[in-house]
């Protein structure tokens, strides 16, 4: 599915709206959880602003290099935490 350009608003509303539909259907994702507090209390890479606001700026306005700074948080998440 073509979403168009790449634009960090674009994630977030993805990931919110997933997650406000498990929780709608009253699943909680532990490990989102974990991800989100280890990016803000390990990594310090989780301000109020959220992490949207801060990549974007981080990258100069490039959405598609702050969205792959999120994914490669993720990624690195996931090889630490998952056997």
């Amino acid at each position: 599915m073509h979403i168009g350009e790449p634009n960090v608003e674009h994630l977030v509303g993805f990931v919110n709206g997933y997650q406000s539909c498990l929780i709608s259907n009253g699943i909680k994702d532990e490990e989102y959880s974990r991800f989100f507090e280890w990016l803000r209390d390990v990594k310090k890479e989780f301000p109020g602003e959220g992490w949207a606001a801060k990549y974007l700026r981080d990258c100069h306005g490039n959405h598609e290099q702050a969205i792959r700074k999120y994914l490669d948080f993720v990624a690195e998440f996931i090889a630490l935490h998952r056997q």
